[in-house]
């Protein structure tokens, strides 16, 4: 039997997945690709003080991109702390364009520079 993919790959082409990476952050209730809400603006008017980063790139410097998906930082902000200590590297989370389409080569300098915030490691 031949299987059929209705759908495009599950991760962009500019993304390779890592698996270590990928289990360290599913650990921590980070799966890859994750979606917090099917209604943006819903989510959004449901936290006015949250830092909600939707499509979010996560970039390391020794790795560059690590993980993709939605973030709640405010909700996601132990998590993300927890991964960052496990795994010695700060997190520098970036919106979606600042690290995709013309963006996926610019490389550690460009990416810092976008970072909307960073979760520092111990």
């Amino acid at each position: 039997m031949k299987t059929i993919f209705l759908f495009p790959q599950q991760f962009p082409s500019e993304f390779q997945e890592d698996r270590n990476y990928s289990k360290i952050f599913a650990k921590h209730d980070l799966h890859i690709g994750r979606m917090i809400c099917a209604s943006k603006s819903r989510y959004y008017d449901s936290h006015p003080d949250n830092l909600v980063v939707f499509n979010a790139n996560v970039i390391t410097k020794k790795s560059g991109k690590v993980w993709h998906g939605d973030l709640d930082v405010t909700l996601d902000f132990d998590n993300l702390k927890n991964v960052a200590d496990e795994l010695k590297e700060d997190l520098y989370i970036l919106y979606e364009m600042d690290a995709r389409f013309e963006n996926e080569n610019a490389g550690f300098k460009f990416w810092k520079k976008k970072a909307l915030t960073i979760i520092k490691h111990k």
